[in-house]
């Protein structure tokens, strides 16, 4: 039973604060899904108290799962579309979009910010787990094929090690479609604490990962929903383009030049 039927089923046990509570959220349930109790009793102007009881009430055991269910009914619908004729249609359109959206998102203030940490930095770190330490692999060699050295770590115990051993001049590009990702958070924060600058991609500007950045950088795809998709990676990876093409466009290297070294040491490994 999704979220609107739960809530007409019980709307008359409901009271005034609870009804206009949950048609907040039947009217906002994506962003609903990336938020925190925190950021939506703010947004609604009721207590903590009042979300947890409208969970109860709802028969959820908590607001952790309310979001799970959510977003449980936002994957159902998209299922019934696909058929053997336009499935292969439809996964483009979906990657299509997750590039769009993310350009839409694109503040040109904050990825100026980004650039300018990127081109001062005495050494850069790419932090993710999961698809986005997959992701943060992919940054790692295209941005070497510009001349900008950056180390991916997806492993959490050493990204731990090497925030304890960063400082001032150094930078750490956190990533998290997320942004509540705790393996991720905790190495951000450590490297802060020592000094070092943050940039960080994910998909919630509100959340922890994201609070934790100079620069905050923003993709359209969520994780609730697009749990281990091709689109989600691929909002990710529009930003580290983005990201490189800026760079060539600020720095004095020679990328062209860098390129085609590259590309004679690469054909030298050929047989």
């Amino acid at each position: 039973m999704n979220f609107m039927q739960l809530f007409n089923e019980k709307k008359n046990k409901l009271t005034k604060s609870e009804i206009k509570l949950a048609e907040y959220i039947a009217a906002h349930h994506e962003q609903v899904i990336y938020s925190t109790m925190k950021a939506l009793s703010e947004k609604t102007n009721m207590g903590n108290a009042t979300i947890v009881r409208l969970c109860k009430k709802l028969g959820f055991s908590g607001f952790s799962q309310l979001k799970i269910a959510l977003a449980q009914d936002s994957i159902e619908p998209k299922k019934s579309k696909l058929d053997d004729s336009t499935y292969y249609a439809s996964s483009a359109k979906m990657l299509i979009n997750s590039i769009k959206q993310t350009e839409e998102l694109v503040k040109p203030e904050s990825l100026g910010k980004a650039l300018t940490l990127l081109l001062v930095a005495k050494r850069v770190y790419l932090f993710g787990v999961g698809h986005s330490g997959e992701s943060a692999k992919d940054y790692e060699k295209t941005w070497l094929r510009i001349g900008l050295v950056a180390h991916a770590e997806t492993d959490p115990h050493l990204q731990v090690q090497i925030a304890n051993l960063l400082g001032e001049g150094d930078v750490v590009v956190g990533l998290s479609l997320s942004g509540h990702t705790r393996d991720t958070y905790d190495s951000l924060e450590l490297a802060k604490d020592n000094g070092a600058k943050i940039i960080t991609i994910s998909n919630d500007l509100n959340s922890p990962i994201s609070q934790l950045g100079d620069a905050r950088l923003q993709t359209a795809v969520g994780e609730f929903t697009n749990i281990g998709s091709v689109s989600g990676q691929v909002s990710q990876l529009y930003l580290c383009d983005v990201l490189a093409r800026g760079y060539e466009q600020k720095t004095d290297v020679d990328t062209d030049k860098l390129k085609e070294h590259a590309l004679q040491a690469v054909i030298k490994k050929s047989i």
